[in-house]
């Protein structure tokens, strides 16, 4: 029993290492990579820095917060934090800030909010909660419908923003959830297969999907016939991946960031890697990542407690999907999707809502 709890809290401590040192990497590279884009917009060559770290802070504290909260206070007002996170993303479409075509800030005046990010955290608990009340001879039939109407309106309203990847990202967050819930192996897998051939249509339902689809499956950036448009980003990135070689440039000075490369800081923080700290840095890098992603797989699968089982699947499951769509996208293994590299990539809300899940994880009240 002692060796059990010695290993269960080995685990733990595992996990939150290597989410420091992710953390602690991230830091060091938004650093890099946003310094010339705050110095040409805000004529401050740290003012994005000291949001990111601005908002480290604030989920750190939150998240610390959490932890001293009985879990069981937070699933007692699931039903309306889910609601409310519903209605604020259906008034998002109307009254949110439009950028590059898609509408996922709502401007508070004081700080800019990113619904979608929120609503992870909130989803993860509703779905949790909601299959750890299943019986073992109940109707699974019912459960998944109950448990997954709201999720899935979320989806949809997240999908008309539009933002595939977040939308994608939570239906397989709830796939993984109900995977390893007491819900029969079967159900789960026709749900699997019904959510591959709607992705897989409403990938293709506008124009710039399908032609990103296409570029992507017929493999037009490999050729080199096209270095601008929808190769742009995708060659930019392979040249600064490349560029860094076995040891890297070094720390702060890369050269996309200068501006060859768009979202350098976010969605292709992964390219800045390379770059800088070359091949044996990036590998480094996916170790530290691979790690702390099975530690919340085997913290999940060790817990008695169905509720915090549940729970901590959906929190990997959700870093293990970013990762792989932000790290696929940067050597196009994978399309383009504008997804995040959790713990690293510069994002206020993301970063916020990702410790206020791992508040939840460590939080007390287990059995």
């Amino acid at each position: 029993m002692k060796i059990k709890l010695y290993f269960d809290q080995y685990l733990l401590k595992i996990n939150l290492i290597f989410v420091t040192l992710l953390v602690t990497f991230g830091i060091f590279l938004v650093s890099s990579a946003t310094a010339v884009e705050s110095q040409r917009i805000y004529e401050d060559s740290f003012y994005m820095i000291r949001n990111h770290l601005l908002a480290l802070v604030i989920g750190i504290v939150t998240g610390f917060l959490i932890t001293k909260i009985d879990y069981k206070n937070i699933t007692n007002i699931s039903n309306y934090l889910i609601i409310f996170m519903t209605l604020i993303l259906f008034f998002l479409l109307t009254y949110g800030e439009n950028v590059f075509g898609s509408t996922r800030w709502l401007d508070l005046g004081f700080v800019r909010l990113q619904p979608s990010e929120i609503a992870k955290p909130i989803i993860i608990i509703w779905v949790a909660d909601q299959l750890s009340k299943v019986e073992l001879d109940g109707n699974n039939i019912q459960t998944i419908w109950r448990t997954s109407f709201m999720p899935g309106i979320a989806i949809i309203l997240i999908f008309l923003q539009p933002d595939f990847g977040t939308a994608a990202t939570l239906a397989f967050i709830v796939f993984m959830q109900l995977l390893f819930s007491r819900v029969k192996f079967i159900y789960p897998a026709l749900l699997s297969i019904v959510a591959w051939f709607t992705g897989k249509y409403f990938l293709s339902s506008e124009i710039y999907r399908a032609e990103r689809l296409r570029v992507w499956s017929e493999g037009i950036c490999d050729q080199g016939l096209e270095l601008l448009g929808s190769c742009f980003q995708v060659h930019q990135s392979r040249i600064a991946i490349s560029s860094g070689g076995m040891f890297g440039l070094g720390p702060g000075t890369s050269r996309a960031r200068w501006g060859s490369l768009p979202s350098a800081y976010s969605d292709f923080i992964s390219a800045i890697i390379g770059e800088e700290y070359g091949f044996v840095g990036y590998i480094v890098f996916v170790f530290i990542l691979s790690v702390s992603i099975i530690s919340f797989f085997l913290i999940a699968i060790r817990q008695k407690n169905e509720f915090k089982r549940i729970f901590t699947v959906g929190l990997g499951a959700w870093i293990l999907f970013q990762s792989i769509l932000n790290l696929g996208a940067s050597v196009y293994l994978l399309p383009i999707t504008g997804i995040v590299l959790p713990f690293v990539s510069y994002g206020g809300s993301a970063m916020v809502s990702i410790f206020i899940a791992l508040g939840i994880m460590h939080s007390s009240g287990y059995e």
